[in-house]
Order: structure tokens, then sequence, then C-alpha cells
């Protein structure tokens, strides 16, 4: 029973070591050398045996040139859908943002944080980067012609 077990794997061995070669193979540029040694043993190598006499051989599908990629697609004017979203995007964007620089302005509580019992109030530090981004905002969104 052991013996047949034994066999199985071996056989299985052998299986992996087959296909890793030929995936090796194909790796390669396609030339491989074949030839016989002294006690009868069939070798392919990538490069020629030194002092032995081999035969060429040339994968098929090897000699025909790759395909080139294909060139980037040209491209395209945007839509009027799209120019449609940016414009009504930029509008909603400069809304907010004057929004909050007015809130800023007015010296009134700010709070900063996603969930009311998590929020902290800001710093005179704090609230000066958030109006410098606030302005910034502005610039980037309420003038016209600029695209986020």
């Amino acid at each position: 029973m052991l013996g047949a077990l034994s066999m199985a794997r071996g056989r299985l061995l052998a299986g992996c070591i087959a296909a890793c070669l030929c995936l090796a193979a194909t790796a390669q540029d396609g030339t491989y050398y074949k030839w016989t040694d002294a006690s009868g043993t069939v070798h392919f190598s990538a490069t020629p045996p030194p002092g032995h006499k081999a035969e060429t051989l040339k994968l098929q599908g090897q000699d025909a040139e790759q395909a080139a990629p294909a060139p980037p697609a040209p491209a395209t004017e945007p839509t009027a859908e799209l120019e449609e979203a940016q414009a009504a995007y930029r509008k909603s964007a400069c809304e907010a943002a004057r929004n909050d620089l007015g809130l800023l302005e007015k010296n009134r509580m700010v709070v900063s944080g996603d969930s009311p019992d998590a929020a902290t109030k800001l710093n005179a530090e704090q609230r000066n980067q958030a109006e410098l981004r606030a302005r910034q905002r502005i610039t980037q969104f309420c003038e016209t012609g600029t695209k986020p």
C-alpha cells in the first residue's frame, strides 16, 4: 500500500515539474535546443549545450510579431450633460462655501465633528484655518470659468 502511495506522489511530483517546465518555456524567447547525452537521456534547454550537437527548435506562434497596443482614445469634448452637471456642482459648492464663511465671520459658535455628541468647539486657530479654506473654495467654485 505504501508503495502505491509513494508511486502516486512520484507521479504527482513529476507532473508538477513538467508543468513548471512548460510554464518556464513559455517565458523564453521561443528558441530551444534538444540534445541527447551519452546515456541516451534527451534534454531540452534555452541555451545550446557546450560540447554537444543540438537540434534547434522554435515554438509555434513565436515568430509572429506581437500586436502593438491600441492607441489611446482621442480626447472627446465634454457633453452638454457633463457641462450641466459640473455647473450644478460648482453652484452647490459655491453656495456651501459662502454659507460656511458667513457663519465663521459672524463669530458664532462653530463646532466640528460628524455627530453632536462628539463635536468640539473650534478654537481661534481652527476658526482661522476654516475661514481660509472657505475663501479658497469660494475662489475655486464661485469664479466663472473655473472648473472643479
